[in-house]
């Protein structure tokens, strides 16, 4: 049986960035990440929409997403050799009933420093010609845009690796090891155990099913949303920026942004479903359809080049579950961060790596996140998380 001191059990972004950041605190050669698949990070890390957006509803959020942002813009020397960030400009948009919605998030900001201009109607034309919505007030973040998630991956498992983790694929948990009340590590399909001080918990939508099985209350919620690419066509401009359309409470979200010579669509949907079950529902082609034609008339024709689904995992009040369990000794969760994973994932894992290690956190931050808060909290349908 193998020991370690920090067994992390997922290697999408949330297990990817927690083993980095521990590595750069030099506990690398004590972790030892678990990945079900043949490749890392191959479920919602490589599945979504590789958008930067810092605003959302919640002030905390919004502040760890500003900071992740940060790193994204400039990561540590060595992280990359390319830039991580398309800063080609983001666009949030909104219809009348949810207009004045949006610009409270911004003064919720408070003094935390954000680049944002409110944009004219015509301003908006100019910078997006083909988007036709009904819109009431814009925003533009000139410096968000698009995430090189390849880059970003690949600069964490280099990290990770050269501080000494010990990445292994094919490695499926079935089951958290329990022993009088604490997860003392894991056994994996066939029979092979993994013991650890602390078992992490960053298995995405399997997280969930996970804790439950050992014992643990914390709730999350597993969900599916669809992304569309459109064929080439004259009508896509590869320069225009990602807008991100809040229409009426009853008609949802709505994003789009410009993917090679074509376009990128998602409708925004949520859909609970069974992580070993994720598959494509046809039906949401056509709600896609349906609001392109209504919002970017010129692409309503549009042969499509790719659909597909991925997984978004949500907790009851929308912000990250990041700390210890509630009810079981050793276990840590580093989960539920719906679609925000690609932009905030940087910072979730310096705030993980810190907790792991006694290191100090924000209070507010520390509380805010905690898993204790969800062991009683049921997620349901009115749960809000920004996703990408």
């Amino acid at each position: 049986m193998t020991r370690c001191r920090f067994l992390i059990v997922g290697g999408g972004i949330a297990g990817l960035s927690t083993a980095w950041h521990l590595a750069r605190a030099g506990h690398g050669r004590e972790t030892v990440l678990l990945e079900a698949e043949p490749h890392l990070a191959s479920h919602s890390t490589a599945r979504n929409a590789a958008i930067l957006r810092t605003l959302s509803s919640d002030p905390l959020s919004t502040r760890i997403a500003l900071t992740s942002a940060d790193f994204l813009r400039q990561p540590p020397a060595g992280f990359c050799d390319v830039p991580l960030v398309d800063a080609k400009g983001l666009v949030l948009a909104a219809g009348p009933e949810r207009a004045d919605e949006i610009a409270g998030w911004l003064k919720a900001v408070g003094e935390t420093p954000i680049r944002v201009e409110a944009l004219s109607a015509a301003r908006l034309r100019a910078l997006s010609p083909a988007f036709r919505a009904e819109v009431a007030a814009a925003w533009s973040f000139p410096e968000e845009g698009r995430i090189d998630i390849g880059a970003l991956v690949a600069g964490f498992v280099r990290g990770a690796q050269a501080g000494g983790v010990e990445l292994c694929r094919d490695r499926e948990v079935e089951e958290l090891a329990v022993e009088d009340g604490r997860v003392c590590g894991a056994r994996m399909r066939g029979g092979e155990e993994i013991s650890a001080d602390t078992t992490v918990l960053a298995a995405g939508g399997w997280a969930a099913g996970l804790g439950s099985r050992a014992g643990s209350r914390v709730a999350l919620r597993p969900t599916r949303r669809h992304l569309l690419v459109t064929a080439p066509g004259p009508e896509a401009r590869r320069e225009w920026p990602v807008i991100w359309y809040f229409g009426s409470v009853a008609e949802g979200e709505f994003y789009c942004r410009p993917e090679g010579d074509g376009m990128l669509f998602c409708a925004c949907e949520v859909t609970d479903v069974d992580p070993n079950a994720l598959g494509i529902d046809p039906d949401v082609q056509g709600a896609i359809a349906t609001k392109v034609a209504r919002h970017l008339p010129d692409f309503a024709a549009a042969g499509v080049a790719h659909f597909w689904c991925g997984m978004r995992t949500l907790t009851g009040d929308g912000r990250f579950a990041v700390g210890p369990d509630p009810d079981l000794a050793g276990l840590f969760w580093v989960a539920g961060l719906g679609g925000a994973g690609m932009v905030c994932g940087a910072e979730v894992g310096r705030i993980a790596g810190r907790l792991l290690t006694g290191e100090p956190v924000a209070p507010d931050v520390e509380t805010g996140l905690s898993p204790a808060r969800l062991a009683e909290m049921r997620v349901g349908r009115g749960a809000r998380q920004r996703s990408a």
